[in-house]
């Protein structure tokens, strides 16, 4: 596959850091981003062997930054809202998070020229109650 640069929004999370062994364990160069207040501790033992990049998905020419810095043939999306309970309590704020964050990110690819493959991830609580026999 050649040399293959990822880009992990949300890498300091349970998925985000699994995601990044896995990716150094196929000899990817992986870059994470990071919020100023995000804690490390799932990611502490790959710090030698990530890059990372502080970014503020919510501000686009922060964003504009982060890829211009990191270059990456692939973008995975996990930075979001996760916790239903949350989205309740702070509306607003998961909105930006979980829409307008990824709009940043679309906005500069394109600005950019980029032609990264971009994956999001979503969360079993996107569908409801699915019931087994339907």
């Amino acid at each position: 596959m050649g040399y293959v640069r990822v880009l992990i929004t949300g890498i300091t999370g349970f998925v985000g850091s699994h995601l990044a062994e896995y990716a150094l364990a196929q000899g990817t160069e992986v870059i994470g981003s990071l919020r100023w207040r995000s804690t490390t501790e799932h990611i502490e033992h790959l710090r030698e062997r990530i890059t990372l990049v502080e970014s503020d998905l919510r501000d686009l020419l922060s964003v504009r930054a982060l890829l211009e810095q990191a270059r990456p043939d692939y973008i995975v999306h996990l930075a979001a809202q996760s916790f239903v309970v949350a989205s309740w309590t702070t509306p607003s704020e998961t909105l930006w998070t979980n829409a307008i964050c990824q709009l940043n990110l679309f906005e500069g690819m394109r600005q950019l020229g980029s032609k990264a493959r971009f994956i999001v991830i979503g969360s079993s609580e996107e569908y409801g109650l699915v019931y087994p026999d339907v």
